[in-house]
């Protein structure tokens, strides 16, 4: 069993040591659009009935214009017919290139989508409660009704009007007359 969290550390450390990591943000980012774009790529990569040189030589071709270090990997992944892990690595890089950064991504789960503005202000007031930079992702929800949810480093915050009105109910419930 491949271990995907320690092959996308591996790299983030040995990119961190070159000081490359920034630019093989961008590889990886790209390498993983191109295995979510092309899922038939992936299986072939993994495919025993293809021999290990032709499927490495395929990622190589593919792949060419990738950092080394980042393309090594992807070839060791199709070595041991794992590239379909490569979303974990990929992972495993994005979170440890964040915690080094003090950056903390947030998903704010909204009935509507936020304005500009209303982003830029939630970020800023979560950079200052939380002491970290704050990246908002906005995710429309409409069956919250409003308010607003908040997900990030495993932490969930809901302040949404379905979740009020749910625990309203169930304080009526649970109201002896």
């Amino acid at each position: 069993m491949t271990d995907a969290y320690e092959y996308g550390k591996a790299l983030f450390l040995i990119t961190e040591e070159d000081a490359v990591s920034e630019k093989v943000l961008a590889d990886v980012k790209t390498a993983e659009s191109v295995f979510i774009a092309n899922p038939d790529y992936v299986k072939l990569l993994c495919s025993p009935a293809v021999p290990k040189e032709e499927r490495v030589e395929l990622v190589g071709k593919a792949l060419s214009g990738l950092d080394t270090r980042l393309l090594n990997l992807i070839k060791i992944l199709t070595e041991m017919r794992a590239v379909n892990l490569f979303d974990k690595v990929a992972a495993a890089y994005y979170g440890l290139y964040d915690e080094s950064r003090g950056i903390v991504r947030v998903d704010a789960i909204t009935a509507v989508p936020l304005t500009a503005a209303q982003s830029d202000k939630l970020a800023a007031k979560l950079s200052r409660t939380l002491s970290k930079t704050v990246i908002v992702k906005n995710t429309v929800d409409p069956s919250i009704l409003g308010g607003m949810k908040l997900r990030y480093s495993g932490v969930q915050l809901d302040g949404s009007v379905m979740t009020r009105l749910d625990k309203f109910e169930d304080a009526l419930k649970n109201t002896v007359i």
